[in-house]
């Protein structure tokens, strides 16, 4: 028996491995599998084998015999919002970690796929097109508001869906116009009436509001305006977002003896403003919205401390959860992610995306990934609060951080939110 057992055991192929059994009986084995546990949460926690060792060579990769789904991520990499793109982008690849540690085991991957959105119509147009070449079955993004809106008409007609994480314009609350949309980020319809109340907190008259006339600044000044009242500014002054010299805008803020400024930018514009509002000894206070919250306003400024007392509105993180808190400590660790803006939404907007393909492995063949969408944002408790979507792709927000900007006496400059709107209760 001994001797037909040795001879089966000569290179026999079973489930475990190849086995040759050695002369007292032994077997070399395949090697050892190397594996750790990942636990993304209490109640997410994964075991997952993805190296090995043989006594032949040593440590290797295990190779991924699963799918790999493509996720399409637009970021303005250039533009005027283009210093928050290293953050954006930083938030993603979080997301992305976590949805393949989540997925390996069940041989699920991601690939994400960026392209440049340039905060433009004509560049996210473009880059829809590119990511849809490239294979991927849906896209977070795009930020501005007016390269979601072109994205989205090349994206919706090959009939896949996208998740903005920064854009507000009101007018994307159509879902006819803007089908298979969704958004982490409340309406600039909320966030008017909160950077009004926020200018009335703070003593703000005569009010000269500068505003950028492309679908942002327009959407978010119309909102403002409603809540102020057109009677009451000083002055509206729009403005192409191409622009560079603000010499005569601020001229007419002097011209009209306007108290206070309301900026409706992105950092780029927003900087050269506040630097000429000081180069024409303007001494009044200067209010912000979502596009100027951050620290990345004062990045291209000569004197940064110019920053310093300017007032803006972004949107809140909730109470903090598990999943906001170890994000927080992952980003914070990594400088481009800890210096951004909208990058908690940036990440929540990806792991929505993943954990809609997760869904669609246990879904009827052929549901539609919006469908997927809709139901892992009812109640997703995210790094950036809790979102809920409405049948047109909207979330109703977690109310609105206030911030201030301080100038410390070494010329560093920090965005704090030392203050909370909410539409239920107001200035907190």
């Amino acid at each position: 028996m001994a001797s037909h057992l040795n001879m089966v055991g000569d290179d026999y192929a079973g489930a475990s491995g190849d086995h040759t059994f050695l002369d007292n009986g032994d077997v070399a084995g395949a090697g050892y599998d190397i594996c750790k546990f990942v636990a993304l949460s209490s109640s997410d926690i994964f075991f997952n084998c993805m190296q090995w060792w043989s006594a032949i060579d040593g440590i290797q990769d295990t190779p991924f015999n699963g799918m790999t789904v493509k996720i399409g991520f637009l970021n303005p990499m250039t533009g005027p919002i283009a210093v928050y793109a290293p953050g954006f982008g930083a938030a993603a690849s979080i997301a992305l970690g976590m949805m393949n540690a989540a997925g390996w085991s069940s041989g699920l991957q991601f690939e994400m796929v960026m392209a440049d959105s340039g905060c433009s119509g004509d560049a996210a147009a473009t880059a829809a097109q590119t990511l849809i070449d490239a294979g991927v079955v849906g896209v977070v993004g795009a930020a501005c508001s007016g390269a979601t809106m072109a994205a989205n008409a090349v994206l919706s007609a090959a009939g896949i869906p996208m998740i903005s994480y920064a854009s507000t314009n009101p007018g994307l609350s159509d879902a006819e116009a803007y089908p298979n949309f969704f958004r982490v980020v409340p309406s600039d319809a909320i966030q008017g009436p909160a950077l009004n109340d926020v200018v009335a907190a703070d003593g703000g008259t005569d009010v000269a509001l500068m505003y950028m006339t492309n679908d942002y600044g327009s959407g978010f000044a119309d909102a403002f305006t409603a809540a102020h009242g057109a009677d009451n500014l000083c002055a509206s002054i729009g403005y192409e977002e191409t622009t560079t010299d603000f010499t005569s805008a601020v001229q007419q803020v002097l011209d009209n003896s306007c108290g206070s400024v309301v900026l409706i930018s992105y950092a780029a514009d927003g900087a050269a403003i506040v630097e000429e509002l000081a180069a024409q000894s303007f001494s009044g206070l200067i209010f912000g919205g979502d596009g100027v919250a951050e620290e990345g306003l004062c990045a291209s400024m000569t004197d940064p401390t110019l920053c310093d007392g300017i007032v803006a509105t972004k949107p809140a993180s909730a109470t903090p959860n598990e999943r906001s808190v170890a994000f927080a400590a992952i980003c914070g660790a990594i400088p481009d992610c800890a210096d951004g803006i909208y990058t908690a939404e940036a990440f929540d907007a990806m792991i929505i995306m993943g954990y809609a393909v997760f869904a669609g492995a246990s879904s009827p063949p052929g549901t539609p990934l919006g469908l997927l969408i809709n139901a892992v944002g009812q109640g997703f408790v995210g790094a950036s609060g809790v979102h809920t979507f409405t049948p047109g792709g909207d979330v109703g927000g977690n109310g609105y951080c206030v911030g201030t900007f301080n100038a410390a006496s070494d010329g560093t400059v920090s965005f704090d939110c030392d203050r909370f709107w909410s539409l239920e209760n107001g200035m907190q």
